[in-house]
C-alpha cells in the first residue's frame, strides 16, 4: 500500500509547466496533524485487511519540506501505529518527493536515518536545470541544490527530471550529466501540454534515441544505472506485465491525501475540495467504495478506445490514472498527444532490448 501525504500546497518555486502555476496565490492550505494522523491509521488497517505486509508512506505537497517539522511528527507516529497495531513482519517506509532547496545537515541527516527514499526534482546541470525550474522571484534554483549534490547522491535517491517542450533538445546530455554526477537512478516526465508539435516529437524521439544508446552501453558494460524512461517499458514487455500491475497504484494499491483529508486515488487528482472530480471519501470517515468504483473499473478493464492496440499495457495513454486525468479530464480518456508518445517511445524500447538481448 502507498499512502502520499500531501502536507502543504505552498511551494518555494514556480516551475514553468507546474499545473498549479495559475493558482499558486491561492494555495495556502496545510495539512493537520489530526488529519496526517487519520489518514496514517486508515492506510495502515487497509493495508491489513488487502492482507499486505509493506505500508509506504510518502511526504508530498507543494514542497513538503517547508513543514520539516510535520514530517518527523508524521515518522514518529506512522512508527507507534505500527508497533501497537500491526501484525509482525509488518513494514512501514519513508519516501519524500522534494525540489531539494531545502535541504541541510539536518534534513539529509534525518532522511538517512530513517532510510527515506528521496525522489529529488533535478533535470541536469545549472543551464538545464533553471529552464524551467524557477524560483518565486523568476531565478534559477540549481544554485539552491548544488551544495547538496555529493551527499544526496550516498542516499537513497531517484532523480525525477520533467521534459518539456522547451528543453528537449540536449536531454540526453543532461541525463549523461546526472549519471556523471553520481545519480544512478533517473527517470522522466513529460509535461503534457496538449501544444506539442510533430516535430517536437521527433526531437524528443531523437533525445530517446540516444538515451537508448546510452542505456543499452551502461547495461552490457555491467554499470548499475536504472533509466526509468527506458527500463520500464523493457521490464513490462520482457515479463509480459502491464503498467498497473508495476507502477499504479490507485484503489488497493494506493491512497492520496488532500490538506484536508479528502482521499483521491493519486497525486495529480489531489484537490482541497470534497467534491473534486474522483474524490474517494475523507480519512475521518474511509473510503467511499461506491465513489471509487469509477476507479476500481479503471484497474479491471481495458479503455475501449484502446481495443486491439498492442502496446496499451505498456502505455501511460492506458494504463496510468493519474495520465488520462490530467490530459483529458477523465480516467476514460486518451490524449492523441500521449498515444503518439508512447508509440514512438515503445518502438525504442523494444530496439533496445533487441541490443541488449544480441550481445
Amino acid at each position: 500500500m502507498n499512502l502520499v501525504l500531501s502536507l502543504t500546497e505552498q511551494c518555494n518555486l514556480r516551475c514553468t509547466y507546474c499545473y498549479y502555476k495559475e493558482s499558486h496565490a491561492g494555495r495556502v492550505k496545510v495539512m493537520s496533524d489530526e488529519v496526517m494522523e487519520a489518514a496514517i491509521g486508515l492506510a495502515v488497517r487497509r493495508t491489513v485487511a488487502f492482507r499486505q505486509r509493506r505500508l509506504n508512506i510518502t511526504f508530498f505537497g507543494g514542497e513538503p519540506l517547508l513543514r520539516f517539522d510535520a514530517i518527523k511528527r508524521g515518522v514518529e507516529y506512522a512508527k507507534k501505529v505500527v508497533s501497537e497495531t500491526a501484525p509482525q513482519g509488518f513494514v512501514v517506509r519513508f519516501a519524500v518527493n522534494t525540489n531539494g532547496t531545502l535541504l541541510n545537515d539536518e534534513i539529509v541527516d534525518f532522511m538517512k536515518r530513517e532510510n527515506f527514499q528521496i525522489f529529488l526534482s533535478l533535470d541536469g546541470s545549472a543551464e538545464r536545470h533553471n529552464i524551467c525550474r524557477r524560483q518565486v522571484n523568476g531565478e534559477g534554483s540549481f544554485d539552491l541544490i548544488a551544495p547538496h549534490i555529493k551527499t544526496l547522491v550516498n542516499t537513497d535517491v531517484i532523480v525525477l527530471a520533467v521534459i518539456t517542450r522547451d528543453n528537449i533538445r540536449g536531454l540526453c546530455d543532461s541525463f549523461r550529466w546526472l549519471y556523471a554526477q553520481g545519480f544512478k537512478n533517473i527517470t522522466s516526465a513529460v509535461d503534457f501540454d496538449g501544444k506539442w508539435t510533430e516535430e517536437e516529437l521527433d526531437a524528443l524521439g531523437a533525445e530517446y534515441q540516444k538515451l537508448a544508446e546510452l542505456w543499452v552501453q551502461k547495461k552490457k558494460a555491467g554499470d548499475v544505472f536504472y533509466l526509468g524512461t527506458i527500463h520500464d517499458k523493457v521490464k513490462i514487455a520482457v515479463e509480459g506485465s502491464r503498467y498497473r500491475l508495476y507502477s499504479c497504484h490507485v484503489y488497493e494499491g494506493g491512497l492520496s491525501v488532500a490538506t484536508d483529508g479528502s482521499i483521491f486515488p493519486c497525486t495529480r487528482f489531489i484537490a482541497s475540495d470534497p467534491e473534486a472530480p474522483y474524490c474517494q471519501g475523507n480519512v475521518f470517515t474511509g473510503v467511499d467504495e461506491h465513489r471509487a468504483n469509477a476507479v476500481h473499473e479503471f484497474v479491471h478493464n481495458d479503455k475501449a478506445a484502446c481495443e486491439g492496440c498492442a502496446i496499451r499495457h505498456r502505455c501511460t495513454a492506458h494504463e496510468c490514472a493519474c495520465t488520462s486525468f490530467y490530459t483529458t479530464g477523465t480516467l476514460e480518456g486518451v490524449s492523441p498527444e500521449v498515444c503518439a508518445h508512447e508509440r514512438m517511445l515503445a518502438a525504442i524500447c523494444d530496439d533496445a532490448a533487441d541490443m541488449i538481448l544480441t550481445k
